[in-house]
This record gives structure tokens, C-alpha cells and sequence, in this order.
């Protein structure tokens, strides 16, 4: 797991956005072969937080990519697809754009997959927020 040491506390429905990464990191597991990597990030971008999972799994083809954010669509192989319902990456973009982001998913087949989700609710640096804490209290902090 890779956390940008800029990111300060953000804000955002901690149950939801722990749902989506608890969705996204079983996918990676079980589409990545055995020896394979699994990461994780989460970096300012913007003013917004970005977090992926990323993994060297089988990948998804470009076809498929936008598919597998649709109710009960699954797209692999069919012994994957007996895993699931088809609903977790729905309810994961669902869940992003409630809080006004979004998800989308960068694939290649055989080299594995990235699935980023940018949360638009702002959030200062540590840094900024160092600075505006000594600004409003430069004696007593």
C-alpha cells in the first residue's frame, strides 16, 4: 500500500469508500496468478484524492472495460465469473458518484489492470494545513 505522505485527513463517507476499496482488492486477488502483484495507492491530485488497485493479473479487453461497471455483467473466463454476482464494481461506481467522483478501469489482456477512483471533495496537504495552523495560532501551537 502506497500513501502520498502530502494527504491530510479527507473527507468522505469512510464506509463507502472502504466498500469500494474492499470490492476492488478481492477482484485484483482473485484475477492475479499466483506470484503475481497486487498495489495499492492513494495521491493528491489536483486537489482531489486518487486512489487505484492495481494488479498484473489477466487484464480485461478494451470491449469489456466499460462493461463490467453494468448490473450483473461479468467478462473473463466463466470459471472467474461463478465468483461473483456481477454487482460489486456497480455499486462501487455507484458509491463514487454519490460523492461525486468517479471510477473507470485502464486494462491490457495478460499484463493486468488499474481501476482509479477520483473523490472530488477537496482536501488540504499536511503541509497547507501546518502553515494555516501556525498562521492562525503562531504563539500557542
Amino acid at each position: 500500500m502506497n500513501v502520498d505522505s502530502r494527504l491530510g485527513q479527507i473527507q468522505a463517507d469512510e464506509r463507502r469508500v472502504r466498500q469500494v476499496v474492499l470490492n476492488l482488492l478481492p477482484n485484483a486477488i482473485k484475477f492475479t496468478p499466483e506470484g503475481g502483484r497486487i498495489e495499492v495507492r492513494a495521491t493528491p491530485q489536483d486537489g482531489l484524492v486518487e486512489v487505484s488497485v492495481s494488479d498484473t493479473g489477466v487484464g480485461i479487453a478494451p470491449e469489456d472495460q466499460e462493461a463490467v461497471f453494468e448490473e450483473f455483467r461479468q467478462v473473463g473466463t466463466a470459471d472467474k465469473k461463478v465468483e461473483g454476482t456481477g454487482l460489486g464494481l456497480t455499486l462501487c461506481r455507484k458509491f463514487v458518484e454519490l460523492h461525486g467522483g468517479g471510477i473507470w478501469v485502464k486494462s491490457e489482456l495478460g499484463k493486468g489492470s488499474t481501476f482509479t477512483m477520483i473523490a472530488v471533495h477537496p482536501f488540504r496537504l499536511e503541509a497547507e494545513r501546518r502553515n494555516s495552523r501556525s498562521q492562525e495560532c503562531p504563539s500557542r501551537c
